[in-house]
Protein backbone atom coordinates (compact mmCIF):
# COMPACT_ATOMS: atom_id res chain seq x y z
CA UNK A 1 0.00 0.00 0.00
CA UNK A 2 1.44 3.37 -0.98
CA UNK A 3 2.06 5.99 1.72
CA UNK A 4 -0.54 8.35 0.24
CA UNK A 5 -3.17 5.62 0.35
CA UNK A 6 -2.34 4.85 3.97
CA UNK A 7 -2.60 8.53 4.83
CA UNK A 8 -5.98 8.82 3.10
CA UNK A 9 -7.30 5.75 4.92
CA UNK A 10 -5.98 7.07 8.22
CA UNK A 11 -7.70 10.44 7.73
CA UNK A 12 -10.90 8.70 6.68
CA UNK A 13 -10.84 6.49 9.77
CA UNK A 14 -10.27 9.49 12.03
CA UNK A 15 -13.10 11.47 10.44
CA UNK A 16 -15.49 8.54 10.88
CA UNK A 17 -14.62 8.18 14.57
CA UNK A 18 -14.83 11.95 15.10
CA UNK A 19 -18.30 12.09 13.57
CA UNK A 20 -19.36 9.08 15.65
CA UNK A 21 -18.13 10.74 18.85
CA UNK A 22 -19.78 14.09 18.12
CA UNK A 23 -23.16 12.63 17.16
CA UNK A 24 -23.26 10.20 20.10
CA UNK A 25 -22.41 12.87 22.67
CA UNK A 26 -23.96 16.02 21.22
CA UNK A 27 -26.50 14.87 18.65
CA UNK A 28 -25.34 17.30 15.99
CA UNK A 29 -22.29 19.16 14.71
CA UNK A 30 -23.89 22.50 15.59
CA UNK A 31 -24.45 21.43 19.18
CA UNK A 32 -20.85 20.28 19.47
CA UNK A 33 -19.61 23.62 18.15
CA UNK A 34 -21.75 25.59 20.59
CA UNK A 35 -20.52 23.49 23.51
CA UNK A 36 -16.86 23.73 22.60
CA UNK A 37 -16.87 27.39 21.59
CA UNK A 38 -16.39 26.91 17.85
CA UNK A 39 -18.03 29.91 16.21
CA UNK A 40 -18.50 28.50 12.72
CA UNK A 41 -19.57 24.85 12.25
CA UNK A 42 -18.03 24.94 8.79
CA UNK A 43 -14.64 24.84 10.52
CA UNK A 44 -15.31 21.17 11.25
CA UNK A 45 -15.85 20.23 7.60
CA UNK A 46 -12.20 19.43 6.72
CA UNK A 47 -11.89 17.13 9.73
CA UNK A 48 -15.20 15.38 9.14
CA UNK A 49 -14.44 14.81 5.46
CA UNK A 50 -11.03 13.34 6.19
CA UNK A 51 -9.12 16.11 4.43
CA UNK A 52 -6.90 16.94 7.40
CA UNK A 53 -6.03 16.08 10.98
CA UNK A 54 -6.80 18.50 13.84
CA UNK A 55 -4.02 20.60 15.30
CA UNK A 56 -3.11 21.16 18.94
CA UNK A 57 -5.89 23.66 19.60
CA UNK A 58 -8.64 21.42 18.22
CA UNK A 59 -7.28 18.39 20.08
CA UNK A 60 -7.36 20.40 23.30
CA UNK A 61 -11.00 21.29 22.64
CA UNK A 62 -11.85 17.63 22.05
CA UNK A 63 -9.96 16.49 25.15
CA UNK A 64 -11.68 19.12 27.29
CA UNK A 65 -15.01 17.93 25.90
CA UNK A 66 -14.21 14.43 27.14
CA UNK A 67 -13.13 12.78 23.89
CA UNK A 68 -10.70 9.87 23.94
CA UNK A 69 -7.94 11.35 21.80
CA UNK A 70 -6.04 8.08 21.42
CA UNK A 71 -9.16 6.34 20.14
CA UNK A 72 -9.94 9.18 17.73
CA UNK A 73 -6.44 9.08 16.27
CA UNK A 74 -5.74 5.35 16.24
CA UNK A 75 -9.08 3.55 16.57
CA UNK A 76 -8.15 1.79 19.81
CA UNK A 77 -7.63 2.82 23.40
CA UNK A 78 -6.12 1.31 26.53
CA UNK A 79 -8.65 3.38 28.51
CA UNK A 80 -11.26 0.87 27.34
CA UNK A 81 -9.23 -2.13 28.44
CA UNK A 82 -11.52 -2.85 31.36
CA UNK A 83 -14.75 -2.84 29.37
CA UNK A 84 -16.82 -6.02 29.91
CA UNK A 85 -15.84 -7.58 26.59
CA UNK A 86 -12.16 -6.93 27.29
CA UNK A 87 -12.54 -8.29 30.80
CA UNK A 88 -13.80 -11.55 29.35
CA UNK A 89 -10.79 -11.72 27.07
CA UNK A 90 -8.43 -10.89 29.94
CA UNK A 91 -9.46 -14.16 31.56
CA UNK A 92 -8.47 -16.13 28.46
CA UNK A 93 -4.70 -16.45 28.36
CA UNK A 94 -4.55 -19.57 26.20
CA UNK A 95 -6.64 -21.10 23.45
CA UNK A 96 -8.21 -23.74 25.69
CA UNK A 97 -9.28 -21.03 28.14
CA UNK A 98 -10.89 -19.05 25.34
CA UNK A 99 -12.76 -22.18 24.31
CA UNK A 100 -13.90 -22.89 27.88
CA UNK A 101 -14.96 -19.28 28.38
CA UNK A 102 -16.93 -19.27 25.14
CA UNK A 103 -18.69 -22.54 26.01
CA UNK A 104 -19.45 -21.42 29.56
CA UNK A 105 -21.13 -18.23 28.42
CA UNK A 106 -23.29 -20.02 25.85
CA UNK A 107 -24.16 -22.99 28.05
CA UNK A 108 -25.08 -20.89 31.06
CA UNK A 109 -26.65 -17.64 29.83
CA UNK A 110 -27.43 -15.18 32.58
CA UNK A 111 -25.29 -16.97 35.17
CA UNK A 112 -22.05 -15.85 36.76
CA UNK A 113 -20.69 -12.45 37.65
CA UNK A 114 -21.06 -9.30 35.61
CA UNK A 115 -17.71 -9.87 33.94
CA UNK A 116 -19.42 -12.39 31.66
CA UNK A 117 -21.82 -9.75 30.33
CA UNK A 118 -22.33 -8.82 27.58
CA UNK A 119 -22.19 -12.17 25.82
CA UNK A 120 -19.29 -13.09 23.56
CA UNK A 121 -20.68 -14.13 20.18
CA UNK A 122 -17.55 -15.44 18.46
CA UNK A 123 -13.83 -15.87 18.81
CA UNK A 124 -10.77 -16.99 16.86
CA UNK A 125 -6.98 -17.13 17.05
CA UNK A 126 -4.66 -15.69 14.42
CA UNK A 127 -0.92 -16.24 14.05
CA UNK A 128 1.97 -13.80 13.69
CA UNK A 129 1.20 -13.34 10.00
CA UNK A 130 -2.43 -12.45 10.89
CA UNK A 131 -3.87 -15.62 9.35
CA UNK A 132 -6.67 -17.50 11.11
CA UNK A 133 -5.27 -20.71 12.60
CA UNK A 134 -7.65 -21.81 15.37
CA UNK A 135 -11.44 -21.66 15.20
CA UNK A 136 -14.44 -23.71 16.22
CA UNK A 137 -16.60 -22.23 13.48
CA UNK A 138 -18.03 -19.53 15.75
CA UNK A 139 -16.59 -16.59 13.80
CA UNK A 140 -17.74 -18.14 10.51
CA UNK A 141 -21.26 -18.53 11.83
CA UNK A 142 -21.08 -15.03 13.29
CA UNK A 143 -20.17 -13.52 9.92
CA UNK A 144 -22.31 -15.84 7.79
CA UNK A 145 -19.63 -17.97 6.12
CA UNK A 146 -19.61 -21.70 5.49
CA UNK A 147 -17.69 -23.83 7.99
CA UNK A 148 -13.91 -23.70 7.44
CA UNK A 149 -14.33 -20.93 4.86
CA UNK A 150 -12.09 -18.62 6.89
CA UNK A 151 -9.35 -21.12 7.71
CA UNK A 152 -6.04 -19.60 6.67
CA UNK A 153 -7.66 -16.31 5.63
CA UNK A 154 -5.78 -13.14 6.58
CA UNK A 155 -7.46 -10.80 9.06
CA UNK A 156 -7.12 -7.75 6.80
CA UNK A 157 -9.39 -9.33 4.20
CA UNK A 158 -12.32 -9.31 6.65
CA UNK A 159 -12.04 -5.77 7.99
CA UNK A 160 -12.94 -2.63 6.07
CA UNK A 161 -9.69 -1.04 4.79
CA UNK A 162 -10.40 2.24 6.57
CA UNK A 163 -10.85 0.43 9.89
CA UNK A 164 -7.93 -1.93 9.40
CA UNK A 165 -5.45 0.97 9.55
CA UNK A 166 -6.01 1.31 13.31
CA UNK A 167 -5.82 -2.47 13.79
CA UNK A 168 -2.51 -2.60 11.97
CA UNK A 169 -1.17 0.27 14.10
CA UNK A 170 -2.08 -1.62 17.27
CA UNK A 171 -0.46 -4.84 16.09
CA UNK A 172 2.76 -3.13 15.05
CA UNK A 173 3.11 -1.17 18.29
CA UNK A 174 6.17 -2.26 20.30
CA UNK A 175 5.17 -3.62 23.72
CA UNK A 176 7.92 -4.05 26.33
CA UNK A 177 5.85 -6.58 28.29
CA UNK A 178 4.89 -8.57 25.21
CA UNK A 179 1.18 -8.96 26.10
CA UNK A 180 -1.64 -6.48 25.65
CA UNK A 181 -5.40 -6.20 25.11
CA UNK A 182 -6.90 -3.61 22.79
CA UNK A 183 -10.51 -2.90 21.87
CA UNK A 184 -11.98 -1.90 18.51
CA UNK A 185 -15.19 -1.02 16.69
CA UNK A 186 -14.74 -2.19 13.10
CA UNK A 187 -16.71 -3.09 10.00
CA UNK A 188 -16.36 -6.80 9.17
CA UNK A 189 -17.19 -8.31 5.80
CA UNK A 190 -19.92 -10.96 5.92
CA UNK A 191 -20.42 -14.01 3.73
CA UNK A 192 -22.72 -11.94 1.50
CA UNK A 193 -20.06 -9.30 0.93
CA UNK A 194 -21.78 -6.70 3.09
CA UNK A 195 -20.21 -5.07 6.14
CA UNK A 196 -21.55 -5.19 9.69
CA UNK A 197 -20.42 -3.21 12.73
CA UNK A 198 -18.56 -5.34 15.25
CA UNK A 199 -17.20 -4.64 18.71
CA UNK A 200 -14.16 -6.81 19.35
CA UNK A 201 -11.06 -7.22 21.45
CA UNK A 202 -7.64 -8.49 20.50
CA UNK A 203 -5.35 -10.18 23.02
CA UNK A 204 -1.78 -9.82 21.79
CA UNK A 205 0.45 -12.48 23.34
CA UNK A 206 4.15 -13.06 22.85
CA UNK A 207 4.87 -16.73 22.14
CA UNK A 208 7.33 -18.20 24.67
CA UNK A 209 10.97 -18.44 23.53
CA UNK A 210 10.13 -16.51 20.38
CA UNK A 211 9.96 -13.03 18.89
CA UNK A 212 6.62 -13.90 17.32
CA UNK A 213 3.15 -13.05 18.59
CA UNK A 214 -0.18 -14.79 18.39
CA UNK A 215 -3.53 -13.08 18.72
CA UNK A 216 -6.78 -14.19 20.30
CA UNK A 217 -9.92 -12.27 19.45
CA UNK A 218 -13.47 -12.19 20.81
CA UNK A 219 -16.32 -10.47 18.99
CA UNK A 220 -19.93 -9.38 19.32
CA UNK A 221 -22.32 -7.30 17.27
CA UNK A 222 -21.88 -3.60 18.03
CA UNK A 223 -24.83 -2.00 19.78
CA UNK A 224 -26.48 0.86 17.94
Amino acid sequence: MKESHISNAFNSGFSQRLREYILKKHGSINSFCRTTGIKYPAQMTPYLKGKCQPGKKMLERLKKDGADIQWLQSGYSKDHAMAPLSNSLALSRYRVEIDNLYRQIHLHPGRGIDIYKPEIEAYAVIDDTEHFVDMTGSIEGFLGYEKNALSGIILASLIHPEDYVSVQSAIRLQRPGGDDIVSFHSRFKTGTGEYINVEWCLYIKNKPMSDLNEYAMVLRHASN
